[in-house]
């Protein structure tokens, strides 16, 4: 009688902990571990000592899971104040708020892509990243493509992140990083010289502030030598 009434204060404590955010916190915690694709119902009912049934109360199935684990990200961000002095500046901002969002979970960031205009704090995150590009005299094809290609730059940034092979079970990655650097140090000195000088840069990050950095002033550099190429609406009314 004893065990019997201990089961069922554990299974019991372990019901009560069982939530959607709860289900949502592990699901992103197993993908930075083990890759996207490990994420299953199965998985996290085994994670919470529970039979799938359990987790069907909160999540219908995958897809939605899925969906709440993109939005979950996208949820952390806090748009930086509207400044329209500041002009691309902004942009900036706004680039490097994202970056900052999904790297938090750099195993899921593909899911916010899918989830970006879906879910509300990835549409209020859209339309600010409109506006601003809208304002600086870009047209609404330009537009949508820019700010389309930021959020890609963000995704790129952070799960093409040097060393962090998002894709492979943490505890596999130092042996698959070891064999991408000893690859590019054994290649022949005189017709690689610079892969072999790069080799620890190519395949690790010892400084992931200045790489996001990089890769963010990157993209606005390019927006910004776009937008000198714009027709001058003063010389076009004129004319």
């Amino acid at each position: 009688m004893i065990a019997t009434s201990t089961s069922r204060r554990t299974a019991g404590n372990v019901q009560s902990t069982l939530s959607r955010e709860a289900i949502v916190d592990r699901a992103l915690a197993t993908a930075d571990l083990e890759g996207l694709d490990a994420v299953s119902i199965r998985r996290l009912a085994q994670d919470f000592g529970v039979t799938p049934m359990a987790l069907y109360w909160h999540v219908k199935n995958k897809d939605e899971l899925l969906a709440a684990m993109g939005d979950r990200m996208l949820d952390t961000l806090v748009p930086p104040p509207d400044d329209r002095e500041r002009g691309l500046d902004d942009l900036r901002d706004l680039v490097t708020q994202l970056v900052s969002a999904l790297s938090a979970h750099p195993g899921s960031t593909g899911l916010a892509q899918l989830r970006v205009l879906q879910c509300e704090r990835g549409q209020v995150l859209s339309e600010r990243a409109l506006d601003i590009l809208r304002r600086a005299g870009f047209s609404v094809e330009q537009s949508a493509n820019l700010a389309r290609a930021a959020l890609q730059t963000a995704i790129m940034l952070v799960s093409g992140r040097p060393g962090a092979e998002t894709r492979i079970p943490q505890d596999e990655r130092a042996a698959v990083l070891a064999g991408k650097h000893a690859a590019l140090t054994g290649l022949p000195a005189d017709r690689f010289p610079h892969l072999i000088e790069c080799a620890a840069a190519l395949t690790d990050c010892d400084d992931e502030i200045s790489y996001y950095r990089g890769g963010i002033e990157l993209f606005i550099a390019g927006v910004q030598a776009l937008q000198r190429r714009l027709p001058d609406p003063q010389a076009a009314a004129a004319g």
